[in-house]
């Protein structure tokens, strides 16, 4: 570890900036594709009302991926500046207070999304109709199993 914090003092910004933001940049494009990919399967295969129930929830899953960022962007400061300062116990403690904000999050947010769904696609400008239903169940059924956690990948990266 004293190796990388040497590194970051010495190396290069270009390199630096690079290697730093590098798994950033992988994670949001791995995010688009997935959004890509689901709508081109769902249009090929079950139509444009499907498609417009992916826009629905689009917006929804963005601003929970922003929470995930947001935590993700916190608890790194915290870690950095706790490592620069010899207190490995307070970057672990950080740590760990991040992954539970963030599972108590995805439950959170999982338990109101099914809860008041009839409530929430109408406000996003869908019809609740058992197509939109079933593409939020779907959608957060792939968060509870990990497939697609868009608060625990950036939060954590």
């Amino acid at each position: 570890m004293a190796e990388k914090a040497v590194q970051m003092g010495t190396d290069p910004i270009g390199k630096l900036l690079l290697r730093q933001s590098l798994p950033a940049s992988i994670g949001i494009l791995v995010m688009s594709l997935n959004i890509l990919i689901d709508t081109i399967f769902v249009g090929q295969w079950i139509g444009s009302n499907a498609i417009a129930a992916i826009n629905v929830v689009l917006p929804v899953s963005f601003f929970i991926a922003a929470l995930g960022m947001s935590i993700g962007m916190g608890g790194g400061s915290i870690i950095s500046r706790a490592l620069g300062s010899d207190q490995p116990a307070k970057a672990n403690k950080t740590f760990g207070n991040q992954l539970t904000l963030t599972l108590l999050f995805t439950l959170s947010f999982m338990t109101l999304g099914l809860v008041f769904m009839e409530a929430i696609i109408p406000s996003f400008g869908g019809l609740v109709t058992a197509l939109s239903r079933l593409y939020i169940q779907i959608w957060e059924s792939r968060i509870l199993l990990g497939k697609d956690s868009v608060i625990y990948e950036p939060s954590v990266d």
